[in-house]
């Protein structure tokens, strides 16, 4: 079973909150976005309990995380695409988008498989929660967002969407004077 963890973090605490993630059992990859979130993570386990247990005794035990959201990942077969070979869940990488979809009712089978013929879709997700679908459009936010607007939002059945925009962060040098570049 997988979920996917929204968190939102106190300013600053990013780089702990991403030190702290890689220390939760089940958490496979997290990644710094920009958007309604700070940070999206994606947890394994293999049921509800130990999602529950890993985050309410791992990730909200982290400092500086100030609110989180979880969805859960629907298993393929619940929407009617048992068998089906399309793309995966969406893993959390820098530098790719994150599109939330809010389907219609009834046609987020449909969506799924309409993402395989969508070009840099590299992941997709039935979600529970506030939105239907994850889909990742695996390029940077300055090509993904004509793909946004011009593919995914040309698709029967998509009701409305919220993309993230993962980013690779680091954390700034400190030592660095940063009046230096100042003449």
């Amino acid at each position: 079973m997988d979920a996917y963890i929204y968190i939102q973090v106190e300013p600053g605490k990013v780089p702990a909150v991403m030190t702290g993630l890689a220390t939760v059992q089940g958490v496979r990859k997290a990644v710094t976005v920009i958007g309604k979130w700070d940070v999206l993570a994606l947890i394994e386990a293999p049921d509800l309990p130990h999602i529950a247990n890993s985050i309410l005794a791992g990730i909200h035990t982290i400092e500086g995380i100030f609110r989180t959201n979880t969805a859960l990942v629907v298993p393929a077969d619940r929407v009617g695409l048992a068998g089906w070979g399309g793309a995966p869940s969406p893993v959390p990488i820098p530098n790719v988008c994150f599109v939330h979809i809010k389907a219609q009712v009834g046609a987020a089978a449909g969506l799924v498989e309409r993402m395989a013929d969508i070009q840099d879709v590299s992941g997709v997700a039935v979600l529970s929660g506030e939105y239907d679908l994850l889909v990742c459009v695996a390029q940077p936010w300055e090509v993904a967002s004509g793909m946004i607007l011009e593919r995914i939002h040309a698709l029967p059945g998509v009701e409305s969407t919220n993309t993230l925009v993962s980013v690779n962060y680091e954390e700034p040098d400190e030592d660095r004077d940063q009046f230096s570049t100042w003449s």
